[in-house]
């Protein structure tokens, strides 16, 4: 069975430009997480969507990728696929990096950070056609904002420096949120942004297939 995550308060509309009708899939739904709830217990609640009797992979795009991580370390995995993701805080721009150490996170209201995802995530996540820019927008208006700063935090206070064996990285190489200079050990998607999910599905969808 293969566990489709997706990215930051997203939901499986990012995935309906693949082709997924030869496979065995579920899409893994978001929770509301409790107020001070850490990553590894949010994650151990996500793990009762899943069917332990069978093979598990799990393909995560973005955050999605480092939740999968996560859930890998409490479950046996075949494959982790990650998507326009992270390994580990090592491939975190110095920007990020930055904003990590000051956690400025923290000290920015709820509507800058909501209205500050609004104003620029056109531009960061590289969509290419006002049809995709009303998806993301669509998306990021559904998203919850409680979540939307559970979430943050737990990317900001993420020290993972390790990853599985058995975990495969497609990125693409204009991602302007995780740039692929930071990223390493990673199959490349040319002009790829962090939008690539949708845009560039035609790409994806066999590279995905072969890896199964």
């Amino acid at each position: 069975m293969v566990y489709f995550i997706s990215g930051l308060g997203a939901d499986e509309r990012v995935f309906q430009f693949l082709d997924l009708t030869k496979v065995e899939h579920r899409f893994v739904k978001w929770n509301e997480p409790q107020k001070n709830e850490d990553l590894s217990s949010y994650c151990r609640k996500l793990t009762k969507q899943i069917n332990f009797k069978q093979e598990i992979i799990l393909i995560g795009v973005s955050f999605g990728g480092i939740i999968a991580q996560e859930i890998s370390k409490l479950i046996r995995c075949k494959k982790v696929i990650i998507i326009s993701s992270v390994k580990s805080i090592t491939e975190f721009s110095w920007q990020l990096k930055l904003a990590s150490k000051l956690q400025i996170h923290k000290i920015a209201p709820l509507w800058f950070l909501t209205l500050s995802n609004k104003l620029t995530a056109d531009y960061y996540f590289g969509t290419e056609s006002k049809a995709e820019s009303i998806l993301l927008h669509q998306i990021i208006k559904d998203t919850n904002p409680k979540f939307l700063v559970w979430a943050i935090n737990q990317i900001m206070n993420w020290k993972n420096r390790d990853y599985p064996k058995n975990l495969i990285h497609i990125h693409g190489t204009s991602d302007k949120i995780f740039p692929m200079k930071n990223i390493k050990n990673a199959l490349e998607i040319p002009n790829g942004g962090h939008f690539m999910i949708v845009n560039k599905a035609s790409q994806i969808e066999p590279l995905i297939f072969d890896l199964l």
